[in-house]
């Protein structure tokens, strides 16, 4: 329990980081000796970060933040600095974010969406970086040729839901066990999604540059359809907390027009943005959200 408290001393601030670092080294260095457990960088390095940007001074942060890199650069750059760029630095940051977000008592949905666009933007980047900077090698053409997939004319839209997926697996990790190490010295994240109408303005702005992506850019098509999933699901989870037939009666009905729209309109859109069609249901979605949880509250405000 003492572990997690506030630091407060320079000696305090300055011992936590040397551990977490330490801990972000020690886990980098499993995962280079031992590849297939990579999936610990995604379980840990973001968390670490979130907790030092929670219980350090903000101003320590740059402190972690070099000693982490450095210290990870110099344990793999022997023979696998691949990590260092690809999991180490975009952790880093949105874990940084994350933690602000949360001192700030953002809303969950609020913090998920934005530091998993943070991480797959800075994930994306660091590709780049290695390929044209570092290894000038492109890590997932090799892996391409490797499985046979070197002539498939959608590789890029594979690299992007491929990121995409890592990314979103890393934020939703680090706040589930963020919420869990909240709970345990009883501070509670925030689930209440105040001011709601930001939702409708992202999904309907989402939708928009989804349409123009289809037309100009197809391989973000899908990425940007993933981005908003999200916010969907937390509406009609949201929703079906209000217990009401009539919303379980009104979800049905858009999960079947979604269904049938998609497919009737499936041969109309031009390969490989055809899952832009999950936006009929997102559409749905956003309306019934917003007639129950918006405007029947704000109905319900002025009547009392």
């Amino acid at each position: 329990m003492s572990f997690l408290k506030k630091r407060e001393t320079p000696v305090q601030n300055i011992a936590y980081i040397g551990i977490m670092a330490a801990v972000n080294v020690v886990f980098v260095l499993i995962s280079s000796l031992l590849p297939i457990l990579f999936i610990l960088l995604v379980f840990v390095l973001p968390l670490t970060s979130v907790i030092v940007t929670i219980y350090c001074k903000k101003y320590y942060f740059p402190v972690y933040f070099i000693t982490t890199l450095a210290l990870t650069f110099a344990v793999t750059a022997g023979f696998s600095i691949f990590d260092t760029f690809i999991y180490v630095l975009p952790s880093l940051i949105t874990g940084f974010i994350f933690g602000i977000l949360i001192e700030k008592n953002f809303p969950a949905i609020y913090i998920i969406v934005i530091n998993t666009i943070a991480q797959f933007i800075l994930t994306y980047l660091t590709f780049l970086f290695i390929e044209n900077v570092i290894s000038h090698v492109n890590f997932f053409e090799s892996i391409y040729q490797m499985i046979g997939l070197g002539s498939f004319q959608y590789k890029g839209v594979l690299t992007n839901i491929f990121t995409y997926i890592v990314a979103q697996m890393q934020i939703v990790i680090t706040y589930i066990l963020v919420k869990y190490e909240m709970s345990r010295i009883g501070k509670e994240l925030n689930l209440e999604c105040h001011p709601r109408f930001i939702l409708y303005i992202v999904t309907f702005i989402g939708a928009l540059a989804t349409i123009l992506s289809v037309f100009y850019f197809s391989d973000w098509s899908i990425i940007l359809t993933l981005l908003i999933a999200p916010i969907v699901v937390y509406e009609v989870l949201d929703l079906m907390l209000l217990k009401r037939n009539v919303i379980y009666f009104a979800l049905g009905f858009s999960f079947l027009a979604g269904i049938f729209i998609f497919a009737f309109l499936y041969n109309y859109v031009p390969s490989p943005s055809q899952l832009v069609l999950l936006y009929v249901f997102f559409g749905l979605v956003t309306i019934i959200d917003f007639i129950f949880n918006y405007c029947l509250k704000q109905k319900a405000e002025i009547i009392k």
